[in-house]
């Protein structure tokens, strides 16, 4: 198959330290002058060698940083004492589960005339490295039609794979959810973030002829789902590398006695490898990734069944049992007390928790028997940041941080009461919480927080016209309905 190639590429190149001018000797100067000119000149030489030497000692530091921030999901690029607006732009940048680097957003976006296309942009300048078109735009008659299904996740730290589909939400007759019609067009593609290069593309199309509109990442497969036309969903799996297909059965049908829960059955990708589907009916089932055979299910609850993102794109399915739920397993449900909480922030130091809230408790639960490790009273927590050992967990009134192994409350601070500053913000060293200034009535500004003892560490301002922050691959970035401002 015809390898395609990127349609623009842009390099980095990094700012040199200025460099001393000097002028030249006229043939009439005194000797000395000249003497002492030539001294002068061999100084200038050393220090500008030295300028250079330390621009390169404060480069190599600014990259260890950021390397250290990508290897915390869901750390942010460190803020120094003001934020500066580092460009804007009136869509958003590009965006992949689970791609972390503040050097480069990568991953999916839609242009103006609705196609879509993969692209990794300068996260400092904000200009394209490259644009590799994934779907055509919709023809004229469909322009009003919502595009479902076209999505990227990263295979690693240098590959995204993205799956390109037309498919649309329909709502037939009078049902009374909308859900994803049957496709035209789909394809899967493997990309190198660093160059744009396509190191495989292969058609998302099923032997039945039933085109993708959702994916699972497993490993170097992909597990396909697609609407056929008669409504019924099938799964396939796809290998990355070879284009080679397995299964492509029907799925389960839906309970028609049951309302639709979504638009459509969405797989997502397991902790213990295997791929989970939230069905429309609000089941879950359990695909083998090797040939999409359902290997459990459907599984219903007391309510719909639970997906659950996490910040370094892991996802957990878990169907609801009154105040507890079962976290989907291939080899057995894993009860849970309450309902799983989102890892915005992960440094990978308290391994193999769940973690859960229920009943105005958080619980660390073990990841592989389910036994409750401890449990401690936080109001309303919202999601869990964890980060040298100890576990920080928001809610709309404090932010609270535990000991990781134990539990044991190590301080409590309120927040600001305001809408933006509802989850954990942290460059991997320093948390940082909004919270009224106290240089200018009105408006906010960061603190920076040491994680140990929430003891104030410095205070970090916005730009004149940014009023809110959010962690974006990487980097703080103000969303608004004009587009995207991008700090530094």
């Amino acid at each position: 198959m015809a390898r395609a190639r990127p349609t623009q590429e842009v390099d980095l190149v990094e700012d040199e330290p200025a460099r001393a001018a000097a002028g030249e000797d006229g043939d009439g100067r005194p000797a000395g002058r000249r003497r002492w000119w030539v001294v002068g000149g061999a100084g200038a030489v050393v220090l500008v060698g030295a300028l250079v030497a330390a621009q390169a000692v404060v480069d190599d530091r600014e990259r260890a940083r950021l390397d250290d921030v990508r290897e915390v999901p869901g750390a942010v690029a460190p803020p120094a004492g003001a934020l500066e607006v580092l460009w804007t732009a009136p869509d958003v940048p590009p965006y992949a589960d689970g791609w972390h680097d503040p050097r480069t957003f990568a991953g999916l976006r839609t242009t103006s005339d609705g196609a879509t296309e993969v692209a990794a942009v300068d996260a400092l300048t904000g200009a394209d490295r490259w644009v590799l078109p994934l779907v055509p735009a919709p023809e004229a008659d469909d322009a009003q039609a919502f595009r479902v299904g076209s999505r990227c996740a990263a295979a690693d730290d240098d590959r995204l794979v993205c799956l390109g589909s037309d498919a649309v939400l329909t709502r037939p007759g009078d049902e009374p959810r909308a859900t994803t019609g049957a496709g035209t067009t789909s394809r899967v593609v493997v990309v190198d973030v660093r160059t744009g290069e396509v190191a495989a593309d292969h058609a998302a199309r099923s032997a039945e002829g039933v085109h993708a509109h959702a994916f699972a990442l497993a490993g170097e497969r992909v597990v396909l789902v697609g609407t056929a036309a008669d409504g019924t969903s099938h799964a396939w799996s796809l290998d990355l590398a070879s284009g080679l297909q397995a299964g492509g059965e029907a799925l389960p049908a839906a309970d028609d006695r049951l309302l639709p829960a979504a638009a459509a059955d969405i797989p997502y990708a397991l902790g213990d490898g295997t791929v989970g589907v939230a069905a429309q009916d609000g089941s879950a089932l359990v695909l083998d990734p090797a040939d999409a055979r359902v290997v459990r299910g459907p599984l219903r609850g007391t309510s719909p069944a639970v997906v659950t993102h996490h910040i370094d794109g892991r996802t957990d399915l878990a169907v609801p049992r009154g105040e507890d739920a079962d976290v989907v397993r291939a080899a057995g449900d894993l009860r849970v007390p309450g309902r799983l909480l989102n890892v915005m922030v992960d440094d990978g130091s308290v391994p193999g928790v769940l973690f859960t809230e229920g009943a105005g408790r958080v619980h660390a639960v073990d990841a592989r028997t389910g036994e409750v490790r401890w449990e401690a009273a936080v109001a309303l927590p919202n999601a869990v940041g964890v980060l040298d050992g100890r576990v920080h967990v928001p809610s709309p009134a404090t932010l609270v941080t535990l000991d990781g192994r134990t539990g044991a409350r190590l301080w409590e601070r309120e927040r600001w009461s305001t809408v933006w500053g509802a989850g954990v913000l942290t460059d991997g060293t320093l948390l940082y919480e909004p919270r009224a200034s106290t240089r200018e009535a009105g408006r906010p500004e960061l603190v920076g927080l040491d994680p140990a003892d929430g003891a104030e560490r410095g205070v970090v301002s916005l730009p004149p016209d940014v009023w809110s922050v959010i962690p974006w691959g990487g980097r703080l970035v103000e969303l608004e309905a004009a587009g995207v401002t991008v700090l530094r």
